[in-house]
């Protein structure tokens, strides 16, 4: 009956592995289709792409994705050409070639910076939340994943790479035990697929789900937390069969040894129908693994839990045969997984000494001691390994982000130069203004100077005329006045004399003396025309005579010796001045001597001579 239904199980699954094989086949003839659009092309590229990277054929996935490539920029959709550098990208990274994933880093960041697509800066976004994800930089991922999600806020929405960079995001959150984070984006993760119609996607969002729900039965003990975690598995694996071909053989594998797993770890009683879950999961999962090129590991598992079960039936022969089978499919492996080849001799190891069998113990002893040597220098070249490309990306980040910079500061230097011109010619233009204003304000001032310089020059012209008119008036009047003193000095001795001469007549009338008056009269005449001489020589001639007179003399003269002096100057002798004066003439040249010492004369000097040379002068 056992081997009944195990064939029954073999005949399903190879029609189920068929049914996978024809889908490919199916999407290789759609690309061949005449009428097939660009737009589905593109599409199917892609998916067939998907479709060889999850079955673990990474030269076919390659192959089909150059084709890709090509057709994309053939087609000049920048979008798509992103699109297929990352495909390459993430074919080399599942290979762990990361060196070489880093160069396809590159052709995505350029060919992303060609478009103003969102979707194609969210695929730049996601390979590097890929990468650096498989670099065991988390923090960095984070940030990537987040990044590539806000881009596609932008858009219109693609739920093929929202369920990839969620599904990531899952991952990485799991890794740092935050369940509320982990729950939150594998839910989203799940949406996403259910959105997108990727069956091969939702089976893998419904087995994250299931992770998350252990975490929460940990904690709870719930049997409802357990139930989800057995629900979901068997949704993930029920799509297998419910959508032929559109679950990957690797996704169903996976999604069996799970739950059974699950199973194994956290029933409190195996009961016979635990055990038949168990073993169902396990038999359906080796059926798949066992056909699949690259699949070891699985099956490994696989036979590990049937070898623990045969350990809790106390069937160590049994338990040897399975781990001896999975011993042999891991030395199949190129290159061996170290780390699951130890714990597969470790357990053989372990066998063999329940059992007794201390040589083969200390065999398998000596294995599980070699096989983790060399998983340890396998895990430090590794570690090395990734080292150096994250150190060569960060590298490549600091000199794109000098370049940023060093690009954003010329352009900056630019804009500032541009600026400082516009500046500067804002500059010379409000200084050419200004000193258009400045030198019209200039000659408006020069002019206005000029005006009040010639206004100020005829003003003072006008003052120094003003100041000579009333200075010659000023000396004119000093002139008359100076005229009419000679003139009043002259007619005072010239009236001096007639009242002399009359008081004289009168004398000698009272006297009874003889008079000759036509005499006298004849000598007047005589005297006056003279005296009118004299006078006219005092006023026109010489009309600063007193004046200088008195200027040279070194004592002070009276008016009587003004008297003297117009006398002498008028050429009168000695005698006839006495007779004007009536005095003496001895007492006419005392005066006489008297003057020349006040004038400063010597004896020698004649006066009338002296006072001709003041005339003169």
């Amino acid at each position: 009956m056992k081997s009944q239904i195990l064939f029954i199980l073999f005949f399903f699954i190879t029609n189920y592995l068929n049914a996978q094989n024809a889908y490919i086949d199916s999407l290789n003839r759609r690309l061949n289709e005449a009428q097939l659009g660009v737009v589905e092309k593109m599409k199917t590229y892609n998916v067939l792409v998907e479709q060889y990277r999850i079955a673990m054929l990474y030269d076919s996935a390659s192959s089909v994705n150059k084709q890709y490539l090509e057709f994309a920029k053939y087609e000049k959709a920048q979008t798509e050409i992103t699109k297929a550098y990352v495909n390459e990208g993430v074919i080399l990274v599942n290979q762990e070639k990361y060196d070489k994933a880093e160069v396809f880093l590159d052709s995505v960041k350029i060919s992303s910076s060609k478009t103003n697509d969102k979707i194609a800066g969210a695929y730049r976004a996601y390979f590097m939340l890929y990468l650096s994800k498989s670099l065991n930089d988390y923090k960095k991922a984070m940030n990537y994943g987040l990044n590539a999600l806000s881009l596609l806020e932008e858009t219109k929405g693609n739920p093929v790479l929202e369920f990839k960079i969620n599904y990531q995001l899952y991952g990485i959150y799991t890794e740092w035990n935050d369940l509320e984070n982990s729950k939150k984006y594998a839910q989203k993760a799940v949406e996403a697929a259910l959105q997108s119609g990727n069956k091969n996607d939702l089976s893998n969002a419904y087995s994250a789900m299931a992770v998350v729900s252990t975490y929460q039965y940990e904690k709870s003990k719930s049997i409802v937390d357990f139930q989800a975690v057995l629900d979901y598995c068997e949704k993930g694996a029920s799509l297998y069969k419910k959508f032929p071909g559109q679950v990957s053989d690797y996704s169903y594998s996976i999604a069996r040894n799970n739950k059974a797993s699950y199973l194994l770890t956290y029933s409190k009683e195996l009961t016979s129908a635990i055990r038949h879950q168990i073993v169902h999961n396990i038999n359906e999962s080796l059926l798949i693994s066992s056909k699949l090129p690259h699949a070891q590991a699985t099956q490994t598992a696989s036979l590990g839990m049937l070898s623990n079960l045969a350990k809790r039936d106390g069937d160590l022969d049994k338990a040897e045969e399975y781990m001896l089978q999975a011993y042999a499919v891991m030395l199949t492996q190129n290159p061996i997984y170290y780390h699951i080849m130890s714990r597969v001799v470790g357990d053989l190891s372990a066998i063999y000494e329940r059992k007794g069998n201390l040589k083969k113990a200390l065999e398998f002893q000596k294995k599980y001691d070699e096989y983790r040597a060399l998983l340890f220098n396998q895990s430090e070249a590794e570690a090395v390994k990734k080292l150096e490309v994250q150190y060569q990306s960060e590298k490549k980040e600091r000199e794109i982000q000098i370049l940023k910079e060093r690009e954003q500061n010329q352009r900056k230097q630019k804009l500032l130069y541009v600026g400082l011109g516009c500046i500067g010619l804002i500059g010379a233009f409000f200084m050419f203004r200004s000193y258009h204003f400045r030198l019209r304000y200039s000659l408006e001032q020069e002019k206005k100077l000029a005006t009040e310089k010639q206004e100020a020059e005829l003003l003072l012209k006008f003052e120094k005329e003003e100041q000579s008119r009333l200075k010659a008036e000023q000396q004119l009047l000093a002139l008359q006045q100076q005229k009419l003193q000679g003139e009043v000095m002259a007619n005072q001795l010239h009236i001096q004399h007639k009242n002399d001469i009359l008081k004289q007549l009168k004398d000698k009338l009272d006297a009874d003396k003889a008079v000759d008056l036509k005499q006298i009269i004849r000598e007047e005449n005589l005297l006056d025309n003279d005296f009118e001489k004299a006078k006219f020589q005092i006023k026109e001639i010489h009309p600063n005579f007193f004046q200088t007179l008195n200027e040279h003399a070194k004592q002070k003269l009276t008016s009587l010796d003004l008297k003297y002096c117009a006398y002498f100057y008028l050429g009168m002798e000695t005698k006839q001045i006495a007779n004007i004066l009536n005095v003496e003439p001895k007492s006419v040249r005392m005066t006489k001597y008297r003057l020349k010492q006040k004038l400063g004369l010597d004896s020698a000097m004649d006066l009338l001579e002296y006072l001709k040379h003041i005339e003169k002068n």
